[in-house]
């Protein structure tokens, strides 16, 4: 019987089996690192190492499941976000990279103005920006949002495992807990499904078949659900209080025009990200 291989080595071959499905070699480290449940320097120093036969068999079916288009961070349960590792599954959408920008701006602009704010996360998920912020801002009340009872069972998890402080959890739609249990906040942040039901049939299959299309298909145009939070705004943003949605790139127009509808005293404005695009609309009473 031919014995695993050493770390190298499978590394190799997985990199060239992904690399013949046009998907990225580097996602093999991903996958080892995974299995070995190593990092850094450590990791580095077990390249030559020989596999183990469960580790060379989790780490074949792993990258097999990847060749399929699988995202890595399905297949590992685990997605980075912010420094930290967030559960993930497929109930919720991955945490992106870009989003990251979008709490540093909420970092930034709001504790200019608050010392002990509540902020509500609308449409968590994975609960990544609900609960970065509670560990962030260790002042702030934090509540968060989301239709999904799945998915706020994946977000709870992951402030109990990252010792966020007490968040408040609510399932519903959007802002409608928040209205249906008086509460006015301080900051308000949502990253919503924001893809057109067009676009989102032409997503890529790793996005497409896997995470799921309620978290991302947001109809005919994209915007109903800023339309949605447009008209809650009023009543769930505190007069002095500050609001920060993430948006497609094309879409911040109109959705500062839908912003500015319902609240036609605030200042709207359109910020961009790391690349120049569009990327998260604020909103201050």
């Amino acid at each position: 019987m031919t014995e695993p291989p050493r770390v190298y080595e499978a590394l190799h071959w997985a990199s060239s089996f992904l690399k013949q499905r046009d998907l990225e070699s580097k996602a093999a480290e991903h996958l080892m690192q995974n299995v070995l449940q190593l990092e850094g320097v450590h990791y580095q120093l077990h390249l030559r190492e020989r596999l183990n036969e469960e580790e060379w068999g989790q780490f074949k079916e792993m990258v097999d499941r990847h060749g399929q288009e699988e995202p890595i961070q399905y297949i590992t349960g685990m997605a980075s976000f912010y420094g930290r590792h967030f559960n993930v599954d497929p109930a919720v959408l991955i945490p992106r990279q870009e989003t990251e920008e979008l709490v540093l701006l909420i970092l930034e602009k709001a504790k200019k103005r608050f010392q002990r704010p509540i902020i509500a996360d609308i449409a968590t998920g994975s609960g990544a920006i609900a609960v970065t912020l509670a560990l962030e801002w260790l002042e702030a009340e934090v509540w968060a949002t989301d239709i999904s009872a799945d998915a706020i069972t994946v977000a709870k998890e992951n402030a109990s495992q990252l010792h966020a402080p007490s968040i408040t959890f609510l399932e519903g739609n959007m802002a409608t807990p928040l209205r249906e249990n008086g509460k006015v906040v301080d900051v308000l942040v949502s990253n919503p499904p924001y893809i057109a039901t067009r676009d989102w049939k032409g997503l890529a299959p790793l996005v497409r078949d896997y995470e799921p299309r309620q978290a991302l298909d947001a109809g005919g145009d994209g915007l109903h659900f800023y339309r949605q939070l447009a008209m809650d705004l009023p009543y769930v943003l505190a007069d002095n209080g500050l609001a920060f949605f993430e948006i497609g790139d094309t879409q911040g127009p109109a959705v500062v025009l839908l912003m500015e509808q319902q609240l036609p005293d605030a200042t709207v404005n359109i910020v961009k990200d790391i690349n120049g695009r569009d990327r998260i609309v604020t909103v201050e009473r």
